[in-house]
Parts: C-alpha cells; structure tokens; sequence
C-alpha cells in the first residue's frame, strides 16, 4: 500500500487531498444543519409545552365557563349566586330565579331528545320569544305548456297560511335534603339535571302524542279529525299495513316512519306475506332499523294499544308534518323554606309543539276488533 503511494504523482496527491478536505466540510455541513434541526425541535417542543400549561391555566382557573359552572353549583348547594344573572322567566326580579349554565342546558335538552321518539322524528326550532310564525302556502297554484310567443294565461295564485306556535309552560320540582347537598362527592349539577331530564321527558312524550294544545303542546292524535284515518274494521293484518302505506303521498313516503307502542308492535311482529316471510324485520345494527315492509318503526309507549276506536299506528313523515319549538332557556328557583328540612328548586322550562302539516301524517284507527 505505502509503495502505491509514493508511486503515485504529486497532483494525483493533491487531487485525493481535495476531495476528501470537500467530503469533510460536506459532513460537518451535515452535522451542523442535524445540530440546528434539533434545536429547532427542542424549542418547539418548549413552546408547545408552555401553551399547553397557559390553556390548562385558563380552564382551570379563569374559564367563564368553569366559573359559571362553580357559581351554579354554590346557588344549588348554598342559596348563592355570586356573579350568575338573577332572572326569571317573567322578567320580574322579585321571582328570584336564575338561567342554567348553557353547558348544563345543553346536557339536559340532549338527554331529553335522546329518550324522545318524537323529539328523533320531529323538526325542532329553537326560539328566544314566546311563539314561532310559520308562514306556508296552500297547494293551489299550477303551471301550464306554451309555445315561445304565445299568451301566458293567468294562473291560479296559492294563498299563504300563517301559523303560530306557542310554547308552554312546564316545571318540575324536584327536592333534596340539605345534607345531600352538603356532601362534597355528590355531583349536584348531575343530580338537578338527571331529575329534571326525567320529569321533563315524560310530560314531553305524552303532550307531542295526546296533548290537546290547552296549556301544552298540541300532539300528532288531536288532528285526527283533519287527517285521512284508515278504518281498520278487523284485526290488524298485513293487507291493512299496506293499505295505510298507500294512503301516504309519495313524497312523503321515501322518509316515512312507523310510529307506534310495543304491545302493537308485537301483534305485527307475528304476520307473514303470502310467502310466509315475516312483515317485521329486526334491527341487526344502529344502521340498519327495525323496519315493517322496509319502512322503519319508532316504539312510543304513548301511542294507545290495539283496542276499539284506538288511534294505534301513526306513518308519516313526521320532520315535515310536526314541529318542536323549544324556548332558548331554562330556570330554576331554589326554594329551602315550604318544604323543611328539604330544599326544593322549581325549574321551568319552556316548549311548544303542533303538526304544521297533516297531509305528511297519516293514523290508523281499529274501528271493530273480531
């Protein structure tokens, strides 16, 4: 090897020089610009890190939401409000009432719909005045073929309808011992929610079905009057179904729904076809529901069982046909003096509900049972 070298010329030396001194500095280069990246990370890495600790900082401790929140809590526990709005819902400031949080409203008209067939069917409007207009027309209008220099001939104009929904009034007074409230581990804010959910989902439930519109919302089985009922004049079968489905338009049809309790839908859960293949198919997955004649079925146990004159199956489109018109608040009252030792908090929410319209709806009554 060394008597290679010393064969080798002098420039033939100087050339290997140069390149290896080029292969060095393109290798500190390297290492240099890996140096700069590193640090590069390492900075962002601290940047992150300190903006992660000033977000942590602020939910935890100057959060309005996590002070509201505390503050509502204290008023549930204590009688306090410290900073929360004293409000009610007549504007009179002597009623003493205050708002829940929106986080806790939220939470409490979510579990509410999660519990409400109607409330999964039906459009649903939230307002911030005592009412929702509803403005829509009639039908009557038409159209007609012409040549590209003939008359138009006048047409028939549709009349519009104006329609207004109310929404009610409709509390819950739930109560708890002030030891309750006094006890650290329990979550109060659940506990008012949990109870008002339950109050609130029943009354919702049995006035979107059966409520008369006085002092409530007005339910899908007070228009049966202004519907097309079917006459079931036997017992239910399969041809029956398949009428009531006929009698729905076609445009309301493709998001049609069965609406009904679970003692009808047992009844039908045992008809065939002519083929003997069941009517009712069950529900595999979340995806794919339990459907009669491919037509999917929601179990309401305020809708009334198979018995004489019973509205039992409602089919329609129910998010054109019914309208929920919920108020944008809740309050509640904490009440420890008519009711001692325990402590009442009378809460009120508001809510309104009417068909908008009747034609997407359609109800079959059994006129006369074998």
């Amino acid at each position: 090897m060394i008597e290679e070298i010393k064969n080798l010329e002098n420039e033939d030396i100087t050339q290997i020089i140069k390149r290896i001194d080029n292969i060095s500095a393109q290798v500190g280069e390297f290492v240099g610009y890996q140096q700069k990246s590193a640090n590069k990370i390492n900075l962002l890495e601290q940047n992150i890190e300190k903006l992660r600790n000033t977000v942590d900082a602020v939910d935890t401790v100057y959060a309005p939401e996590f002070e509201t929140k505390s503050s509502f809590g204290e008023f549930i526990r204590k009688g306090s409000s410290r900073d929360l709005t004293v409000k009610s819902l007549n504007s009179s400031e002597e009623a003493g009432g205050v708002l829940l949080v929106p986080k806790l409203y939220q939470r409490i008209i979510s579990e509410i719909a999660a519990r409400s067939p109607m409330r999964q069917l039906a459009s649903i409007e939230t307002i911030s005045t005592n009412a929702l207009d509803i403005i829509s027309e009639d039908g009557s209008f038409s159209g007609d073929w012409v040549s590209d220099t003939e008359e138009r001939p006048e047409t028939e104009t549709p009349k519009l309808k104006r329609q207004r929904i109310f929404v009610h009034e409709l509390y819950a007074q739930p109560k708890a011992s002030q030891a309750l409230l006094n006890d650290s581990a329990i979550q109060v804010e659940s506990w008012l929610a949990e109870r008002l959910r339950d109050c609130f989902v029943k009354a919702e439930n049995e006035a979107f079905i059966n409520g008369d519109g006085n002092k409530k919302p007005k339910g899908i089985l007070s228009y049966a009057e202004d519907m097309d009922v079917l006459e079931i004049e036997r017992n239910i079968t399969a041809s029956t179904l398949l009428d009531l489905i006929s009698s729905l338009r076609e445009e309301y049809l493709a998001n049609a729904t069965f609406l009904m309790n679970r003692t009808t839908l047992s009844a039908i859960q045992k008809l065939t076809d002519n083929d003997g293949r069941f009517i009712w198919q069950q529900s595999l997955s979340d995806s794919f529901k339990q459907t009669i004649f491919g037509i999917p079925v929601v179990v309401c146990a305020n809708m009334p069982s198979i018995a004489e004159n019973a509205l039992a199956i409602a089919l329609g489109d129910f998010k054109v046909g019914y309208k929920i018109v919920d108020h944008s608040q809740i309050s509640v009252m904490r009440d420890p003096y008519t009711d001692k030792p325990f402590v009442k908090f009378y809460a009120v929410k508001r809510v309104g509900g009417d068909v908008v319209n009747p034609d997407a709806i359609k109800l079959a009554r059994f006129a006369g049972l074998e």
